[in-house]
């Protein structure tokens, strides 16, 4: 049987892949505008997809596309809620729309242990189990995205401050492109006013900690250690730096100063707040827009005070200020108690999400979300990310207790 020219003349060609027709940065790319899933579902089509979507690199280009992506422009919050009357049957981890709380996907079911968020970036959860002090129980990595976890080396320090208090802060180095975890702690053998805050920092490059030396404070005329750092749980993550309010007075129980932290410098600074020092008015840090901001609220007023470093007035512009009510109020008494933050989104006049209330600063009106909903809500904001997919050997998040 005599075979044709056609077919003898296409035996004979190469056989070129599809993913060979465009240079890998073209392809990464494209890549980088698809969904997290759907990058994991496709590794598998040829060897040079795998490579571009398994390099960290990828990993914060396709972040970085997906908070400008439309895929991912709808305000969402992971939640992780205890299971069980006494939080004792586990944890659930979901989805939720941040105008209504309403679940969008359930992520992930973890039984037997109670879990904690201790601060969260780009897309991933630092955890720890809760019930456990000190360093006897290792830091976890989540992103519940994909799925994954990473458990941490043990930490060299013991961090807490006096009362036992975690002090942990989670972000991203642009500089270096490294996930970094620096944990304080605080030494108080020498007596009061003469404390020293040792801090030891893990990078998840090479998966290490690495103890730095005592803080270097005295060019920030730092008074109260112990008060300055113990809000560290409601530290949000803005350019490179982690942000939290404290108080440097010894003389009010007021919040004072703001407070940062710099992963690519790995320095502290603090910036006196522009309100008066008032032990019964209530501050939160929130992000507004690209734009750090602080919302105050007492029992009669309420104002948003806006973070702008060139401002030739001063680093402080009040952005908003109005009535208060009894209701709301209270909504932030027990957010401010609990530790927990508070999330802003425009609309009705702009409302803050607290736990499972919500609080319009234009009406001064709360509003319940479902009756069945936990108070106890640990919320975070919600992105997809790549981080842990594949270089670190990162483990299904199920496996783990």
């Amino acid at each position: 049987m005599k075979r044709s020219k056609n077919s003898t003349t296409s035996s004979k060609l190469p056989y070129i892949s599809p993913c060979n027709y465009l240079p890998p940065e073209v392809w990464a790319h494209i890549l980088s505008n698809l969904p997290a899933k759907t990058l994991l579902s496709i590794r598998c089509v040829c060897k040079s997809w795998c490579f571009i979507i398994d390099d960290p690199d990828f990993a914060h280009m396709h972040f970085q596309h997906s908070q400008i992506n439309s895929w991912n422009n709808n305000k969402l919050l992971v939640d992780l809620e205890s299971r069980g009357k006494f939080g004792d049957e586990g944890c659930l981890l979901t989805v939720r729309d941040a105008q209504t709380l309403a679940k969008i996907d359930q992520l992930c079911e973890i039984h037997s242990d109670k879990y904690r968020i201790l601060g969260s970036c780009n897309g991933l959860l630092l955890v720890k189990r809760s019930g456990f002090t000190y360093n006897r129980e290792p830091l976890r990595l989540w992103n519940p995205c994909i799925r994954k976890s990473l458990i941490l080396p043990t930490c060299p320090l013991r961090p807490y401050l006096l009362d036992g208090h975690s002090c942990y802060l989670f972000g991203f180095a642009p500089r270096s492109k490294d996930y970094k975890v620096v944990a304080f702690e605080l030494d108080d053998s020498l007596g009061k006013g003469n404390e020293k805050m040792y801090f030891s920092i893990y990078t998840l490059s090479n998966q290490q900690w690495t103890v730095r030396n005592a803080l270097n404070t005295s060019n920030l005329n730092i008074n109260n250690m112990y008060g300055l750092f113990y809000y560290l749980s409601t530290a949000v993550f803005f350019r490179g730096a982690a942000y939290w309010l404290g108080n440097n007075d010894k003389r009010t129980q007021a919040l004072t100063h703001l407070a940062s932290f710099d992963f690519d410098q790995e320095n502290i600074t603090i910036l006196e707040l522009p309100f008066s020092w008032d032990e019964n008015t209530y501050r939160f840090l929130f992000l507004l827009g690209e734009s750090l901001a602080i919302f105050s609220i007492s029992k009669a007023s309420s104002s948003i005070w806006v973070l702008q470093q060139d401002n030739e007035k001063g680093p402080w512009t009040l952005w908003f200020s109005g009535k208060s009510s009894w209701a709301g109020y209270e909504v932030f008494n027990l957010c401010y108690i609990a530790s927990r933050k508070v999330f802003y989104y425009e609309g009705d006049g702009g409302y803050f999400v607290c736990g499972n209330k919500a609080y319009n600063i234009a009406s001064c009106q709360v509003k319940p979300f479902e009756r069945s909903m936990s108070s106890d809500l640990n919320l975070e904001t919600y992105s997809e990310s790549l981080v842990l997919s594949k270089a670190y050997g990162a483990r299904d998040l199920r496996s783990f207790p």
